[in-house]
């Protein structure tokens, strides 16, 4: 069964005593993980300029505008950046998995988790396409970027 988390209300995240992560709520997010839920990528699109937008945003810097609305990605980019990360924070997370950096095609730039399914070593400017998969235990869907 998948554990279904409502991330735009923020969740605590703990790693020993310590509190770290999602734990301020972000109603502007709200439409993003909408999407998530769907097996969808948003992110905004501003209706003043047309310029793509990171979901966090609640105006356009280009332009200033407030006139948001949530699009569908293509899901299709480039890797921008990675990190292998060895030693899991957690017993929750599975070592060594490589999270990064992602160029969209639409210019927005997000991070997330990063996949190669046959085994190849990712590098800078690799082709990647969103997928949604559980990404710890307990079972949550996030995006997570395959390299193509």
């Amino acid at each position: 069964m998948t554990a279904r988390i409502d991330w735009s209300e923020g969740l605590p995240f703990k790693i020993g005593p310590y509190e770290v992560g999602l734990t301020e709520t972000a109603p502007e997010t709200a439409g993003y993980w909408a999407g998530v839920e769907r097996g969808e990528l948003m992110i905004k699109r501003c209706a003043g300029c047309g310029r793509h937008l990171h979901p966090r945003r609640i105006f356009c810097p280009g332009c200033t505008s407030n006139d948001l609305a949530w699009v569908r990605s293509s899901g299709r980019g480039t890797v921008y950046t990675f990190s292998t990360v060895y030693r899991a924070p957690t017993e929750e997370f599975e070592a060594p998995y490589t999270n990064g950096i992602v160029e969209l095609e639409e210019g927005v730039f997000l991070y997330g988790r990063l996949v190669d399914g046959d085994g190849a070593e990712i590098a800078i400017g690799d082709p990647v396409e969103v997928d949604f998969e559980a990404v710890r235990a307990e079972g949550e869907v996030l995006p997570v970027y395959r390299v193509r």
